[in-house]
């Protein structure tokens, strides 16, 4: 016995515990410290816009401040995507249960004896609330935690949802734009996420999906009729119908078990999943804030009589320019470069066409995926103007941002194909963006060329064709109102023909 002891005091090492040792992950630092700037930068942009609103003069007005908090919750939103801990998610998730609340006081309450004046810090409010309830539910273990917050999304969802049609059909003109357009976008993307949580598959969520569809049949249904017999279809009533046919979209988005939509949905999430989609979110909403500064001083200084005055529509000297040509330019082979490039460098796409697919079901989902996510970049352009309609207490006509997105619908099918194809060729991203970049340029020198064909050569037969052909002058003729089908063939057929020879190289891959 004595012998043991002295053997265990000379030779601990041949004595340790040898049992599993409890594991713990990592803290997040790197997070908590994004999140501890994040919370500083909100409150800082808080102060200055509460000094400001109680008559104050500080170093920074409150379009500082609203840049400050806007980041700050950025901040914020990151840290809450990435920490697990308890303590945390559920911070989070009363921060987004405050901000839901706060939302809707500010919709609902009168400020300078108007009422629905604060409306859109309201909405801010809501669409800040989705993203920290979304971002704690990502991490939620426990099942009563989660009921309770994907019933708070569903409801405040179809409160707003029902809120936006049904004020929006009694109250056109005073209510429909923008509150009930706002409250009815609000209330899809709060559905979704409903949906999202328990997933299409359970029975929830696929009746949560097929009121979503009854919802918007009813919708465009009453829009319709009331359009036939009323005769109120521009805008009020197409804007009803084409929010009646989003929400009949989505539900058939969800509810359908068909291979198109199931892989569709599969590529919008995917994109979700990358930094690339938010990388192009946050970039484009930066550009289109810098945008809106400049044109609202020019139209300050119109109204005070400095400047030019600025005639409707107003929506084209705020998107028209060479920045937007630009970001397209470089957004198309962002968007593109690894729809099949990145499938088949990681050896995912014989996989996928060995399941019950054919090459065009796969072509083309994710040919829609890219292009509804295009759609989706220019939002926040939309978004800015509705802050400019809000704030500044007088319509304008806004009509031509309509067609410019049914324009760019049709713009972005030529692109999306145009770099899908190049996608197909290679493995590389790389190679893929270059080529969808070139194609781009060319295409941009389309438009250079008209107009020098055109200063030079009015009467030139070279510039019908070249005014069809250019995605510009597209761009220019939609946002001044003008949206003539014969000018958007040309776009509509560059996307078929890139569509099927995307196939046919899908199917020679095949093949070979």
């Amino acid at each position: 016995m004595g012998n043991l002891e002295t053997n265990i005091r000379e030779e601990p090492s041949t004595y340790r515990e040898r049992a599993p040792s409890l594991l713990r992950e990592d803290e997040p630092s790197f997070p908590r410290i994004v999140g501890m700037a994040g919370l500083t930068v909100a409150l800082f942009g808080v102060m200055a816009i509460a000094v400001t609103a109680s008559g104050g003069k500080g170093p920074f007005g409150p379009g500082w401040g609203s840049f400050f908090l806007a980041w700050g919750l950025a901040g914020l939103l990151f840290h809450a995507a990435a920490d697990k801990e308890l303590q945390i998610r559920r911070s989070y998730s009363l921060l987004g249960v405050l901000l839901l609340i706060s939302g809707i006081v500010f919709s609902v309450i009168k400020f300078h004896e108007e009422l629905g004046s604060l409306f859109l810090v309201g909405f801010v409010c809501f669409v800040f609330a989705l993203m920290f309830l979304l971002a704690s539910l990502r991490h939620e273990t426990e099942e009563i935690w989660r009921n309770r917050l994907t019933a708070l999304v569903g409801g405040a969802g179809a409160v707003a949802a029902l809120t936006g049609f049904i004020g929006g059909n009694f109250r056109q003109g005073e209510f429909l734009y923008p509150y009930g357009i706002l409250l009815a976008l609000t209330g899809v993307f709060y559905l979704w996420a409903f949906v999202g949580m328990p997933g299409s598959g359970s029975d929830l969520g696929y009746r949560a999906g097929q009121a979503i569809g009854v919802l918007g049949v009813v919708v465009f249904l009453t829009a319709f009729i009331r359009s036939f017999f009323a005769g109120y279809l521009v805008p009020t009533g197409f804007i009803l119908m084409c929010l009646g046919l989003l929400y009949l979209a989505s539900s058939v988005a969800i509810c359908s078990d068909r291979s198109i939509f199931v892989l569709t949905r599969r590529e919008l999430a995917a994109f979700f999943y990358s930094p690339i989609a938010y990388i192009v979110l946050i970039g484009l909403a930066c550009v289109a804030w810098v945008a809106f500064i400049i044109f609202l001083g020019d139209l300050i200084q119109g109204a005070m009589g400095r400047g030019m005055p600025m005639v409707e529509p107003i929506v084209q000297r705020y998107i028209f320019g060479f920045i937007p040509v630009v970001l397209l330019i470089f957004i198309v082979p962002i968007l593109t470069m690894r729809l099949l490039s990145e499938e088949k460098r990681s050896g995912t796409l014989e996989v996928l066409l060995t399941a019950p697919v054919n090459e065009t079901t796969v072509v083309l989902s994710k040919f829609l995926a890219a292009l509804i996510f295009l759609v989706l970049a220019w939002l926040p352009w939309g978004l800015f103007l509705v802050a400019l309609r809000v704030e500044g207490g007088k319509p304008f006509d806004f009509r031509p941002l309509l067609s410019f997105l049914i324009a760019m619908t049709f713009m972005g099918s030529g692109f999306v194909g145009m770099g899908l194809f190049f996608s197909s060729l290679t493995r590389n991203q790389i190679a893929s963006s270059v080529l969808s970049f070139v194609g781009m340029i060319l295409l941009t020198g389309l438009a250079i060329l008209k107009w020098n064909v055109e200063g030079s050569s009015p009467t030139s037969a070279w510039v019908p064709v070249l005014a069809h052909i250019s995605y510009v002058e597209l761009i220019y003729r939609s946002l001044e109102g003008q949206l003539q089908p014969r000018f958007l063939v040309f776009h509509l057929s560059f996307a078929i023909l890139w569509l099927f020879m995307t196939i046919k190289v899908m199917e020679s891959r095949r093949w070979s």
